[in-house]
């Protein structure tokens, strides 16, 4: 299934924005089954115009290989600057050159001769109207990275690099910020409740925490009191090994009685965690000795819990609200999730399969 829907083919907003191609989460990338990563060329893996990349680049393109992934270069510029890394790693990264993007006439070649899905194809690249916006017509999963500009001495390509920053920082806080905003509501997985849960396959992808919503996720809206089922889930949760945290944007006056009803269960509550924000979680999750790929955040509501946890890099499942009963500004916002719903596109999930990680 495509990853982009709507109007997320002809709006070139990224799946992410990292600072460069070495801090994407690639692991956490195999886990949600892409297979293929397309690079750019030019300023992506090395700078503008320059026939080499350093030793760094070499040695992730081999770790990526040796994953398993299928990586090749897919570059606006003519084959013999980019030839080299096909030379240096032996043929394994394939180098595609004047691929004229944003068209994808030449794209879909690429896919088709490396036997990739687009839904399991991942583009990476530091030009939003070039590279982004071919991967979104091609429902690839895209990664905007800053332009590459380490050791660069020439002012003109610092310049050109910069420059391009600008021009997206410019179309991202006037267009994009819209559907950035909608892009992190969007969960990886909908459930309608937290025990339709597969908590067997998060566990064989090596998810080690679990973070639950409070508010018509664990209890109807404003209860103050645990279910027998909730309380027989997390005592499966905890024999399975996963740890559990509670992280609400109540007051922690609210929660004298749930922590005795949890006490057994050695269960942490996170109050006024302050969700849509995510600084509280991850520090929280910091502390915890968890990374982000290991964390999965369940949640009744895509503009607080869902967005939280998207921001925080964890893996997000929604589920339906238990009770029709919610405050005025959480009713005002289910409308605003009505419509998000309808556009959004959808996101990866876990992979399923022999190679689970």
């Amino acid at each position: 299934m495509s990853h982009t829907t709507g109007l997320f083919k002809y709006i070139p907003i990224p799946r992410e924005h990292k600072p460069d191609i070495y801090s994407i989460d690639y692991k956490k990338m195999k886990k949600w089954g892409i297979t293929t990563i397309l690079f750019d060329y030019d300023f992506t893996v090395t700078v503008w115009k320059e026939k080499k990349i350093t030793n760094k680049t070499l040695e992730l393109f081999e770790r990526l290989l040796d994953d398993g992934f299928k990586v090749a270069i897919v570059t606006n510029a003519k084959r013999e600057r980019a030839i080299h890394i096909e030379e240096r790693t032996k043929g394994k990264v394939r180098v595609f050159s004047n691929m004229k993007k944003p068209g994808i006439k030449k794209l879909k070649d690429v896919l088709n001769i490396l036997n990739s899905q687009n839904s399991k194809t991942m583009m990476i690249g530091d030009l939003f109207i070039t590279d982004v916006f071919a991967g979104n017509k091609l429902g690839l999963y895209t990664i905007l990275i800053n332009p590459y500009t380490y050791q660069i001495d020439s002012k003109f390509k610092k310049f050109m690099a910069n420059f391009s920053k600008f021009v997206y920082f410019i179309f991202f806080y006037t267009i994009g910020w819209f559907f950035r905003l909608m892009d992190l509501a969007v969960p990886n997985e909908f459930k309608d409740n937290i025990f339709g849960i597969d908590y067997d396959h998060l566990k064989k992808t090596n998810h080690k925490l679990i973070i639950f919503d409070f508010d018509n996720t664990l209890v109807a809206w404003h209860s103050k009191n645990l279910n027998s089922k909730s309380k027989d889930l997390f005592a499966k949760l905890k024999g399975m090994g996963f740890e559990i945290l509670i992280a609400t944007n109540g007051r922690d006056s609210r929660f004298d009685s749930v922590k005795s009803e949890i006490s057994e269960f050695d269960i942490k509550i996170q109050t006024l965690s302050l969700k849509p924000f995510n600084f509280k979680l991850k520090k929280k999750v910091k502390l915890l000795g968890y990374k982000p790929r290991e964390c999965v955040l369940i949640g009744d509501q895509l503009f607080t819990d869902i967005t939280a946890g998207n921001s925080s890099g964890f893996y997000t499942i929604k589920v339906n609200p238990i009770s029709k009963k919610e405050g005025r500004w959480t009713k005002f916002i289910r409308n605003f999730e009505k419509l998000s719903i309808k556009m959004m596109r959808k996101k990866p999930t876990l992979f399923k399969g022999e190679d689970e990680i």
